[in-house]
């Protein structure tokens, strides 16, 4: 769609505060890291009736391991970085998610529960148990039956999940090995969020540098393998069909966007907060003349159209109503709030908090910084805009800020809003790309490996 700058057109100034950003970041990181490991910051809210226990105190054996997984997830980006110029990037990429994994199965070695067990287990992820219990026929035939008789996660979600899990044991019904099926299918997102990056900036280091921290989010990893590391890939297709349809005007990727907007509210309507962002990403290609607005207007219009069609479609042959299912989701999650006492005022704040632990605290700091960046470049609020940068800060700012007031979550989102946490790294991405320096992206996916291996030893943030 556009070419990002490259770090020569970043003036001297420029150049001081964005590394400026990335240095306050790993301090400010490495600050918490340092509260976890002494059990005193609280992730979560106590007077909001919800927050992460901690578990057992660190120990030297502990210690070592954070730090061994650190210097592993450094060295890797490090070892694809200077690969990048001679080999193709998405071969850069799946190597990426070859050997994150195995750094990600052998840090499981010093987290409090394994996966096989959050996967079995009712309490942290009950979809496992329903599928055993209901075909996808029943599922969809009678959802909202199935949905009010089963455990809390099942009863808070649409049906995607479970057929998902009943898709996937079609693979292998081994319980051992089902867990990491889930987590190769989120960390396949790294592929569809390069391609997004790569349509948005036109600079192939911008979509490695997003590929990369989105493969060391700390969430995901907090909260693997439950289905919510899952939205993002969903998500990702989602994203990249919009940044194909706009910035190509072809009609087809809008319609082919409609069915993947069923697929995503069929699996999780969360997302849909990202209207905004997908409305600045719009914008940015009407600015640059990729595409008119009355052909945009025409487009997302065919583009309702076919999701509609593709909802009666499934409502006519197996029954499920996805409009009543919403509602249904919908009301249950406002009566969670109110059984469970999390009121409204406090979790505005507390939910900001919660969420900068998940997307990273280094990340929150040059995304700030990002943000800054882009709007003390030269220029009127058109010129400012019509650079990627600010569209996808603004944008992202614009839905955080909506998804929070709104308060349909109160609490939990470092898990709920993971899909979120992954679009926020694309600007700190920017920004360690346009440095042209690998020390920048070294220091903030050392820092952020670091939190994760701390936070996911320290906190039990999913108990079987």
């Amino acid at each position: 769609m556009i070419a990002a700058p490259t770090a020569t057109s970043l003036d001297t100034l420029g150049r001081r505060f964005l590394w400026s950003s990335i240095y306050l970041g790993v301090a400010v990181a490495l600050v918490a890291c340092g509260a976890v490991a002494f059990r005193s910051l609280t992730i979560g809210s106590v007077p909001g009736n919800w927050y992460y226990p901690y578990g057992p105190p660190a120990t030297l054996r502990l210690a070592a391991a954070w730090l061994l997984y650190s210097a592993a997830c450094a060295a890797l980006v490090t070892a694809g970085w200077q690969l990048a110029e001679r080999y193709r990037p998405l071969s850069i990429v799946l190597a990426w998610i070859v050997v994150a994994m195995a750094l990600q199965w052998g840090l499981r070695a010093i987290a409090p529960y394994p996966v096989e067990a959050i996967l079995l287990s009712d309490r942290a992820n009950s979809f496992y148990s329903v599928a055993q219990a209901y075909d996808p026929a029943q599922v969809l035939r009678s959802f909202n039956r199935v949905r009010r008789n089963a455990p809390l996660h099942v009863q808070s979600n649409m049906p995607g999940k479970l057929l998902l899990i009943d898709g996937i044991q079609g693979i292998t019904k081994r319980t051992d090995v089902l867990p990491w099926i889930l987590i190769g299918i989120s960390s396949l997102g790294a592929l569809l969020l390069y391609g997004f990056v790569r349509e948005v900036f036109d600079d192939e280091r911008v979509a490695l540098a997003s590929a990369a921290l989105y493969l060391f989010l700390p969430a995901r990893t907090f909260f693997f393998p439950l289905m919510n590391t899952v939205t993002p890939v969903v998500t990702f297709a989602c994203a990249w069909l919009l940044a194909r349809w706009v910035s190509t005007g072809k009609t087809a990727y809008a319609l082919f966007m409609g069915m993947g907007l069923y697929g995503l509210a069929f699996f999780e309507p969360l997302p849909f907060v990202l209207g905004l962002f997908f409305l600045a990403l719009a914008l940015l290609a009407v600015l640059r003349g990729s595409i008119t607005w009355d052909r945009f207007t025409a487009q997302a219009l065919a583009l309702i159209a076919v999701f509609i069609g593709v909802a009666e479609l499934v409502n006519l042959l197996s029954g499920f109503d996805i409009v009543r299912a919403f509602r249904s989701i919908g009301g249950h999650a406002t009566e969670f709030n109110r059984s469970a006492e999390r009121p409204y005022g406090l979790w505005v704040a507390a939910n900001l908090r919660e969420f900068a632990f998940g997307m990273g605290i280094c990340q929150v700091v040059v995304f700030s910084g990002a943000l800054l960046h882009a709007l003390r470049q030269p220029g009127n609020w058109r010129e400012r805009f019509s650079h990627p940068l600010s569209a996808i800060c603004l944008g992202l700012s614009a839905v955080l800020l909506a998804v929070d007031v709104i308060g349909m979550n109160r609490g939990e989102v470092i898990r709920l809003w993971i899909f979120l946490g992954s679009f926020f790294q694309i600007p700190v991405a920017y920004v360690c790309s346009s440095l042209n320096s690998r020390l920048a992206l070294v220091l903030v996916v050392a820092v952020t490996a670091l939190q994760t291996a701390i936070g996911l030893s320290m906190i039990n943030f999913v108990i079987p």
